[in-house]
């Protein structure tokens, strides 16, 4: 089974590969700051309708997001509690505690999480991920995980962070997909192909930028990130597994939904870091340590839950 891991490894690695590479006129900052406008505004959207489109998801459109939202909710509060007892213990400070919040409570769901359920599960269940990611990771991150950035970064004075979701492109997408699957209305041929010839470069393109995010700290407490590792990886998993059997979710689609709760933290916290001042050297370590990590056991997962 790690065999069908070995191309979406091989990429993540060419991402490492140019963030040590790459030269002064064209650093990998830059070029992971492209990358993300051009899934963001096109490839994303384009994935999304397509999948939303051809997908065969019924109640699984109301039992994933719900598995998804509980599991979030559960680890966050989770998190809250252990890192706010450890800050006020003053064994971390608040720019800390806000990073390992961060790392966590929310997954890369179409980062990570698409390219493994994509590779372990087939193609048929490409599309958990994609409906986990937007109807409860992304609303959480930008809503919830804005107002925690700012609560224990540097506060931003500004009324438009609420406003952020209605801006991104994908979310319109979903809007759009979901309907025309209400009104069955169906697109032209070739604009369906159009739709997945771009969709089709999402995985790599999300591989690469997670790739040249990865790092870790030449001066990092790693026994700081064995919360976090327990708290994304296995309960986050066990958690999705739980609350997914209660809501009616069996077989490939139970599997998808788990890989997609157990995947490392989401890329945009390392801007979400910067922008708030939060420990971004500690959020990029946790997010190394548990996407290697999570390559590692994803095999092992699916095997057990097989």
């Amino acid at each position: 089974m790690y065999q069908q891991l070995i191309p979406m490894t091989l990429v993540l690695l060419l991402g490492v590969l140019w963030r040590h590479m790459s030269s002064a006129r064209l650093p990998s900052a830059q070029v992971r700051s492209v990358l993300g406008i051009l899934i963001i505004n096109f490839v994303a959207p384009a994935l999304i309708v397509e999948v939303m489109l051809t997908s065969n998801l019924k109640q699984e459109l109301f039992q994933v997001p719900a598995s998804g939202n509980v599991t979030i909710m559960v680890i966050l509060l989770l998190s809250l509690a252990l890192y706010v007892m450890l800050l006020r213990l003053h064994i971390i400070t608040r720019v800390q505690a806000g990073a390992l919040v961060l790392a966590s409570t929310f997954g890369n769901g179409m980062g990570m999480a698409l390219p493994a359920v994509s590779a372990l599960l087939g193609l048929p269940q490409r599309d958990i991920p994609v409906v986990y990611d937007l109807l409860a990771t992304v609303p959480f991150v930008w809503i919830i995980g804005v107002l925690l950035c700012a609560h224990f970064g540097t506060r931003v004075a500004s009324g438009g962070l609420g406003k952020e979701l209605l801006r991104l492109p994908p979310f319109w997408a979903l809007a759009i997909a979901l309907g025309m699957r209400y009104f069955g209305l169906v697109l032209p041929d070739p604009i369906m192909k159009t739709l997945h010839l771009l969709g089709s470069a999402a995985v790599p393109l999300l591989l690469l930028m997670v790739g040249m995010t990865l790092h870790v700290g030449r001066e990092m407490r790693f026994g700081l990130l064995i919360p976090v590792v327990g708290l994304k990886l296995f309960l986050s998993a066990g958690l999705a597994f739980g609350v997914g059997h209660i809501v009616g979710l069996q077989g490939a689609t139970l599997a998808a939904t788990v890989l997609t709760a157990a995947a490392p933290p989401v890329g945009v916290g390392v801007a979400l870091c910067d922008r708030f001042h939060l420990d971004t050297e500690l959020f990029g370590t946790a997010m190394t340590m548990t996407t290697v990590l999570y390559v590692v056991l994803v095999p092992w997962l699916v095997s057990w839950l097989a």
